[in-house]
C-alpha cells in the first residue's frame, strides 16, 4: 500500500478542520462589533417590548461575570423594562426583567 494512501486521508481531515475552525473564527470576530451588538439588542428589544419602545431606552456597560460581554439594559421609565446578558460571541445569554 503506497503512503499517499495513507497520509492523504488525514491530510485532507485536517485541512478540512482548519477550513471550518477559520470560518467560525472569522464569523465570531465579525460579530464582535461593540456598536452593532448593541444596536441588535436595542432593536430587539423594540421588537419584544411593541408599541412605544425604542432603541433610545437602551444603555449598555461591560458586563463583571467572566463569560458574559456587555450587560444592555432598556428600562423606558429608568426602573422597569428588560436587561439583556451578551456573551462574548455577541449572542444574548440571558434575558432579566428590571425592577
Amino acid at each position: 500500500m503506497p503512503r499517499w494512501m495513507f497520509f492523504g486521508p488525514l491530510i485532507a481531515l485536517v485541512a478540512a478542520v482548519a477550513v471550518i475552525g477559520l470560518s467560525m473564527g472569522r464569523k465570531s470576530a465579525l460579530r464582535s462589533d461593540e456598536t452593532a451588538v448593541i444596536t441588535r439588542v436595542a432593536m430587539r428589544y423594540v421588537r419584544e417590548a411593541g408599541p412605544g419602545a425604542s432603541e433610545t431606552d437602551c444603555t449598555a456597560r461591560l458586563a463583571t461575570a467572566e463569560a458574559l460581554w456587555l450587560v444592555v439594559s432598556c428600562t423606558p421609565d429608568g426602573r422597569t423594562g428588560r436587561i439583556y446578558y451578551v456573551d462574548r460571541f455577541g449572542a444574548v445569554a440571558y434575558v432579566g426583567e428590571a425592577g
